[in-house]
């Protein structure tokens, strides 16, 4: 009787081992599973941008666009992001037409773009800028005629119907590819007026041929605040991670990471 209870008892425990070894094991497929098929999902995501520094300095890989981008798909890891550097002008061709990226970043408004735009996300402060020597009285648009003029390429169709009706009748009145052609013609006095965002033209003061050669800094300058600021845009091809974008975007600026980045990068 006591061998029957013994069998009785080692068997009870082999089949109750027997069955827990079960359960962890489908418990253990179950997570093998689960876990192999998200990072299948990972979706490649490649994303197009370019600009100047300080909001994109691609030999380093930072700068105040480049790092909200980043900050944006953190929220989403699905995708395994990708950047694609490019010109501008080549962002949009590719966005429209193109194979190389999915996504395109600064794209404004105004851009013949087909796809699908973000809420607003990559600001620009445009200003005029003079040489406090020059005493200059500038106020208003109207205010900058008669002096010369030195304005990134583009301004004229992006600062408003005033200013380009200035521009188109200002003979001293040139746009520059680069803005930091602007800065330097200002600043050599082949031109009265600089005009551009305020990030890009404080980070050209901090090249060293001003500082060192020019022996000039921000306090050698009257910055003439004319236009409000201006937001672009990023472009997708997709329509859903368009609107999973504008989520993150909503939701950035709601608990202040997007202004907090901004103050970053004064």
């Amino acid at each position: 009787m006591w061998l029957i209870s013994c069998i009785i008892v080692v068997y009870s425990t082999l089949s109750v081992g027997y069955f827990m070894v079960k359960i962890l094991f489908r418990l253990l497929l179950f997570s093998l599973f689960f876990s192999s098929s998200s990072i299948i999902a990972k979706q490649d995501l490649k994303i197009g941008i370019g600009n100047f520094a300080p909001f994109l300095v691609e030999e380093d890989h930072h700068g105040l666009f480049l790092e909200l981008t980043e900050e944006i798909f953190k929220q989403l890891p699905k995708y395994n992001v990708k950047f694609v550097y490019m010109s501008n002008n080549r962002l949009l061709h590719e966005i429209n037409s193109g194979h190389r990226i999915d996504v395109a970043c600064n794209i404004f408004s105004n851009s013949p773009v087909n796809g699908f735009l973000s809420s607003p996300i990559f600001r620009y402060t445009d200003v005029a800028v003079s040489k406090n020597s020059a005493k200059l009285k500038i106020n208003q648009i109207s205010d900058l005629e008669g002096y010369s003029i030195a304005a990134y390429q583009g301004a004229k169709e992006m600062l408003g119907d005033d200013f380009k009706a200035m521009a188109l009748t200002n003979p001293n009145y040139s746009e520059y590819s680069h803005p930091d052609e602007t800065t330097y013609m200002m600043v050599a006095g082949e031109k009265d007026i600089r005009i551009g965002d305020i990030h890009i033209f404080l980070h050209d003061l901090a090249d060293k041929r001003y500082i060192n050669e020019e022996k000039i800094a921000e306090k050698d300058f009257t910055v003439h605040r004319l236009w409000p600021d201006v937001y672009s845009h990023i472009a997708f091809k997709d329509k859903e991670l368009r609107d999973s974008v504008n989520k993150v975007i909503k939701d950035l600026t709601t608990n202040g990471t997007i202004e907090a980045i901004y103050r970053k990068h004064r």
